[in-house]
């Protein structure tokens, strides 16, 4: 029973996570000041960046089964979004599953990509290419745009790295108002 209790705790969790999550990747500034396009891609491509950076500090806690779990119920929430947003746009029970597949491998795709570039070395020089391609995709801003975007998603990576551990498994985490 304790088990089962422990599971609705963090899937728990992850859907306060995930609101966060998307609160966060719905600043204005994204948009206004920074570019990023206002659709339906632009933003996935935002909410994705964010749950890549909080995954990045879950595994930061090093392999236990909470943090995995997390993890992973955090994903499926944005698959679940995924699909209800689907939906709700009027796309047909047929297409939903091959939709949000894509929508999946697209998250993976990125979600690599982030952790490699975050990992490298030179996260400034590596972190900016990743971006032009997930975040701009054709559409890329001026050089300043894109080094205070850069800035931006190294500062929350500091601010994540501030809070306790407990603070992501009680889902009280908060971004950095750097913007």
């Amino acid at each position: 029973m304790v088990f089962f209790k422990q599971n609705k705790k963090i899937k728990d969790a992850a859907y306060l996570l995930f609101t966060k999550i998307v609160a966060q990747a719905r600043k204005s500034i994204f948009y206004s000041d920074w570019c990023v396009a206002d659709t339906l891609d632009g933003r996935f491509d935002l909410i994705i960046l964010h749950i890549a950076l909080v995954v990045r500090r879950l595994e930061d806690f090093g392999e236990n089964k909470q943090t995995a779990l997390l993890i992973r119920y955090l994903q499926e929430v944005l698959f679940d979004n995924m699909d209800m947003s689907l939906r709700e746009l009027g796309v047909g029970d047929m297409s939903v599953g091959k939709k949000v597949k894509i929508m999946a491998e697209a998250y993976f795709g990125r979600a690599t990509a982030y952790a490699d570039a975050l990992r490298s070395d030179d996260i400034t020089a590596n972190l900016g290419p990743v971006l032009l391609r997930n975040i701009y995709r054709e559409n890329a801003p001026e050089k300043v745009i894109l080094d205070h975007f850069v800035s931006y998603v190294i500062a929350q990576i500091k601010y994540l790295e501030k809070q306790e551990d407990e603070d992501f498994i009680m889902a009280r985490i908060t971004f950095d108002e750097v913007i």
